[in-house]
């Protein structure tokens, strides 16, 4: 991937917001490569108990099983709202690692169980320095740029305490200040979406103009990244 796009939007000051524009380039490439990194367990190790890393090796196996499968679905440089959806994801997430510094925590699917409905965020990581669980929602629309749908579903995520209910799974991850911060409403999140061929400035502009950007003000960080997909 390469990104093409990072802007630091000082304006919402003191809340840190930055926008991130990735271009894939090679899809079957990107494929490949999200799925030899999901394929890498070596997070596992995080579990003391040699049973917890039998479980959740077992979950995340199966995880990745299905997630291969959907991606083989895809020929010809175009890919399923399935697929889509994980490659927004695991784009974004190595953003925040490899620009950023943030920590490297799995896709939440890898360690969460299923639960019923809609099931929650779909990626985490932390900011080092300031102790910052970060939330990521990721929205892949083949016809537009899907914005619309990523930001309102972290709004409704927050209003039905979704993120603390991720706070458990996040313990063998992310620092226990951390995760008090995050429980005490000290938290961020990222909202990454598929694009199209709208410019830059011309999403975050549009961007700038709704109102769950502007509730989502309140919190440490905002993360918007946009995958040209």
């Amino acid at each position: 991937m390469k990104i093409t796009d990072h802007k630091m939007l000082t304006e919402f000051s003191p809340a840190k917001v930055q926008f991130f524009r990735i271009d894939p380039e090679d899809i079957s490439a990107t494929l490949s490569d999200i799925l030899r990194t999901l394929m890498d367990l070596s997070w596992l190790s995080k579990f003391d108990q040699d049973f917890e890393q039998k479980a959740f090796a077992s979950r995340a196996k199966k995880t990745i099983d299905d997630i291969k499968e959907k991606f083989d679905q895809c020929v010809d440089d175009s890919i399923s709202k399935d697929a889509g959806e994980y490659v927004v994801s695991e784009l974004a997430r190595e953003t925040m690692v490899s620009e950023l510094d943030y920590l490297d925590i799995p896709l939440d699917e890898l360690v969460g169980k299923k639960r019923s409905g809609n099931p929650g965020f779909d990626f985490h990581s932390q900011n080092k320095i300031t102790d910052t669980v970060i939330f990521g929602e990721a929205k892949y629309v083949a016809t537009t740029t899907a914005y619309s749908s990523a930001l309102p579903q972290i709004v409704d995520f927050i209003r039905d305490g979704k993120d603390v209910e991720d706070l458990p799974e996040l313990k063998p991850f992310c620092t226990t200040s951390a995760l008090q911060r995050a429980a005490d409403g000290r938290k961020g999140f990222s909202a990454a979406f598929s694009a199209k061929t709208t410019n830059t400035d011309r999403i975050i502009a549009n961007i700038k103009k709704r109102p769950d950007f502007q509730s989502l003000l309140q919190y440490e960080e905002l993360i918007l990244v946009a995958v040209d997909l």
